[in-house]
């Protein structure tokens, strides 16, 4: 389990996946980690929440974790991450994806995100979750200065 100290806040995370039974399981893992949890169902909403951490006076420090399907309707997973990189967004993230292939690794290289491949086991997504959390500040401090290189893992249970 993440615990943060009193001082610190919850770990904030954001979850887009268009699988609804999958995105309840992984929200579940992720509560139970001690993290607070935005999940989205679509590319569409997961653009309206990143975009809210600006209307809502949040800097990109606030989100602790993005985790992302590649897949979605409205806008991809892939697609939203390009952007917000491009914004200066350091904030480590997790990409999920079926499809296991060169270009969809080195996308997720490029973009300094750890690649799951699905099916996922709740052990790896777990403990994906807790080495990138513990990695950075869980009180919105600068931005980690290291960059993460993409990880193939995964390999187990559900997924789409």
């Amino acid at each position: 389990m993440i615990t943060p100290s009193e001082t610190h806040r919850k770990p904030y995370v954001i979850l887009a996946e268009d699988n609804a039974d999958l995105r309840e399981v992984l929200g579940d893992v992720l509560v139970s980690l001690g993290a607070e949890v935005e999940a989205v169902a679509d590319g569409g909403r997961f653009l309206v929440c990143i975009a809210s951490q600006y209307n809502d006076g949040h800097t990109p420090e606030r989100v602790n974790l993005i985790i992302t399907d590649v897949g979605m309707p409205v806008c991809s997973g892939f697609d939203i991450l390009d952007a917000i990189r491009a914004a200066g967004w350091t904030t480590p993230a997790i990409i999920m994806t079926g499809s296991k292939t060169s270009l969809v690794s080195t996308r997720a290289a490029k973009l300094q995100a750890t690649l799951l491949i699905k099916p996922i086991t709740l052990e790896t997504f777990e403990s994906t979750v807790i080495d990138l959390l513990g990695a950075r500040p869980v009180d919105g401090g600068e931005a980690q200065a290291s960059t993460r290189a993409a990880h193939d893992r995964g390999g187990g249970t559900d997924g789409s």
